[in-house]
């Protein structure tokens, strides 16, 4: 049985409480779900490289400026993901009108995934700085 979709204000919100790259497992999910497997596959590894610069300026970037910016980055995603998807949903919501896309409710385990993934990307990220800036940290 083929599963549907999460909508794409899921993935926005998932992606400001738990981080970018939950978010955009939610929208993996749902752009494979949908048959756009290639578009998936791009959206998530835009969405792992703008974490890692995202960590390295976060890391680089005074306390209270880098809170902000912080913020600032969980709002951008917030509202970015759920566009990425919004065009695919669409033309998927109008071939399967009698399904209903599946409870966002269900997507909290992408999110959790995503901030162990988040955690794992900046750790490397302050690994590798301090292995070649040692002064840095």
């Amino acid at each position: 049985m083929l599963k549907a979709p999460f909508r794409p204000q899921v993935a926005g919100r998932i992606a400001f409480f738990f981080g970018p790259i939950a978010g955009a497992l939610v929208s993996v999910v749902s752009l494979r779900r949908m048959g756009h497997p290639l578009r998936a596959k791009r959206i998530f590894l835009w969405t792992l490289l703008a974490a890692a610069i995202l960590a390295v300026v976060l890391m680089l970037t005074p306390d209270l400026l880098g809170r902000a910016l912080g913020l600032a980055t969980e709002i951008a995603f917030y509202l970015i993901l759920p566009g990425l998807q919004d065009r695919e949903f669409a033309e998927w919501q109008a071939a399967h009108s009698g399904i209903q896309p599946s409870n966002g409710w269900k997507a909290l385990r992408w999110g959790f995934a995503g901030l162990l993934l988040v955690l794992f990307v900046f750790f490397l990220v302050a690994f590798t700085i301090a292995l070649v800036f040692p002064s840095a940290m």
